[in-house]
């Protein structure tokens, strides 16, 4: 028996059939079976569990019409694809729920007419060739239909954010409430948020409000401080500089907190001008004689918030080798120019243990930068039941400058900086059971007696949120591309995981921070070149021997 089959395992013909016919079998068998491996650094294009959570849970069938050209420059194709490939997972989490259909627009005019029909345009995409460059009109675009809800997304290019884009318009087409969460101080000396135009500058925030925060979320309501309450509606208080409050007005913030209010605090304990707030360069880092000095009204602002265990000083923080990189030109010792790392623009990262991996506040970012921030010191023995945890914080290379301290980049560039040797908080995160600043004898006129709360209420935690920097989400971020870029992938996504957290959402905060950052890029030693120089030139060559010199005694040893 054993020779009769034999027989046939010598036969080259029948192995070839057999090959072949195991081939057929087993791409018949995992053909709808679909399976890929993302190894980016970061795992930008793995799906998340909330997103799998959120798909799996959906009570109406999702339709998701794909716009994609199939008759793009070389350069843009393979990325499309990964766009499409991703889709397909995304199909694939819930089949029986979820219906993707790729339309490919070029296929005729059925398919443009489809598009135009569903909100998608053609965008230009720019082919490059030698000598020559051609504009192709091309079409990336989505359309998401949940029951009776349409959303779309005009451009959905980058595969690396369109997990995000789709996640955020399913929380908003299944969203009950239309209203914000977000409560924003108003009081003389707090920064505000117009809409975005003249009024724009460094001391504003609307762009971040109308253009980003508001079209996900609803517009916020502002709450005047000194004259009104925080009602309960709102889960969130961002208070934003150094506001004039009266004792009424930090009564008003106290019991918010003591009902189980969350607050985030940007704030502002130095004070300057900008020459041209909204011109070049003058609008990141100032010129002339620009001098940073103590906020007159920091005193009564540490006064009030120390009782809650922090204390934000009045100084600024200087990071020489981790400041932002700038498009500025500055002459170096030697005579040459080199890219400026303003010391004053702190970039806070995780690969520097500058931002807490253990916190779920910063867990998510890999990058924050924080202009023109002071440092904060941590009082614990304030609050007793509160867990004071620094989750920003300077490298021991950075320097501490007090009272006058000027702003220009050319002065900067000349201070004698001297490291401090500690790690300074510049971010702080306080969660648990807060004591309140007042008593029942010292209520100040106006406030609601019968209600006062001595402690937090039963059953309950807040939480605060302060940064050194008063401007996190500052419009100067959008004076320039490249500091529009830098917000885009930094402080964006990790104030908006902030703002979810302290609403009790998680969904989202491993999708929003997919987006890489720029790394600095780190040079190689002389050694290191000279090294991989041998290796470029000898490997070949020298593999080449080996196989030639195992080859040659493998025939000797037959002979």
């Amino acid at each position: 028996m054993i020779s009769f089959f034999d027989q046939f395992n010598k036969n080259r013909k029948f192995l070839f059939l057999q090959f072949f016919l195991t081939f057929l079998l087993f791409n018949l068998l995992l053909g709808d079976w679909y399976c890929r491996k993302d190894l980016s650094q970061e795992n930008r294009f793995n799906l998340t569990e909330s997103t799998e959570k959120i798909l799996n849970n959906l009570q109406s069938k999702l339709i998701i019409d794909a716009f994609y050209s199939s008759d793009v420059p070389g350069m843009h194709r393979a990325r499309l694809q990964l766009s499409k490939e991703l889709l397909k997972e995304i199909a694939s989490v819930n089949s029986s729920m979820i219906e993707l259909r790729i339309i490919d627009p070029d296929s005729g005019e059925t398919e443009k007419q489809k598009a135009a029909e569903a909100g998608i345009k053609s965008y230009p995409l720019e082919k490059l060739e030698r000598g020559s460059a051609e504009v192709k009109q091309a079409y990336f675009g989505i359309r998401l239909t949940l029951g009776t809800n349409t959303e779309t997304i005009p451009l959905a290019y980058n595969a690396e954010s369109l997990e995000y884009q789709i996640l955020t318009l399913l929380k908003k087409m299944t969203r009950k409430s239309e209203k914000s969460p977000l409560a924003i101080l108003k009081a003389p000396g707090a920064h505000t948020f117009p809409e975005p135009g003249p009024m724009s500058g460094k001391e504003t925030f609307g762009v971040f409000i109308h253009k980003i925060y508001g079209p996900e979320f609803g517009e916020p309501t502002e709450i005047n401080i000194n004259s009104e309450p925080i009602p309960e509606e709102f889960s969130i208080l961002l208070w934003v500089g150094n506001p004039r409050l009266t004792d009424l007005g930090r009564y008003h913030i106290d019991q918010y907190l003591m009902r189980g209010g969350n607050i985030i605090l940007l704030a502002e304990t130095m004070k300057f001008q900008l020459p041209n707030p909204r011109g070049g360069m003058e609008a990141m880092m100032g010129s002339g004689d620009g001098i940073a000095m103590p906020n007159p009204d920091a005193d009564e602002f540490r006064k009030f918030t120390s009782h809650y265990g922090f204390e934000v000083k009045s100084d600024l923080l200087l990071e020489p080798e981790r400041g932002m990189v700038t498009d500025s030109l500055i002459q170096m010792e030697g005579g040459f120019l080199a890219r400026y790392h303003y010391p004053l623009w702190p970039v806070v990262t995780g690969e520097s243990d500058g931002i807490s991996k253990e916190n779920l506040l910063t867990k998510y970012s890999s990058a924050i930068v924080l202009p023109w921030a002071s440092g904060i010191d941590l009082l614990k023995d304030k609050q007793p039941e509160v867990k004071i945890e620094p989750v920003l914080l300077t490298s021991k290379d950075a320097d501490r400058k007090e009272n006058y301290v000027p702003i220009d980049e050319n002065q900067v560039a000349n201070l004698n900086l001297e490291p401090t040797g500690l790690n300074i908080p510049m971010g702080v995160h306080l969660k648990g059971k807060f004591i309140s600043y007042f008593n029942k004898d010292s209520l100040p006129e106006g406030a609601n007696v019968s209600g006062f709360l001595p402690k937090s209420k039963e059953n309950t935690e807040a939480q605060i949120f302060v940064s050194g920097s008063p401007y996190l989400i500052s419009d100067i971020f959008f004076s320039k591309q490249l500091y529009m870029e830098t917000f885009q992938t930094t402080n964006m996504p990790f104030f908006l995981n902030l703002l979810d957290i302290f609403t009790g959402d998680t969904d989202l905060l491993a999708t929003r921070t997919k987006q890489p950052y720029i790394k600095n890029l780190k040079p190689i030693s002389k050694w290191e070149q000279y090294v991989f120089s041998v290796i470029n030139i000898l490997f070949v060559p020298i593999a080449l021997g080996i196989y030639a010199f195992l080859r040659l005694r493998k025939r000797t040893r037959g002979l």
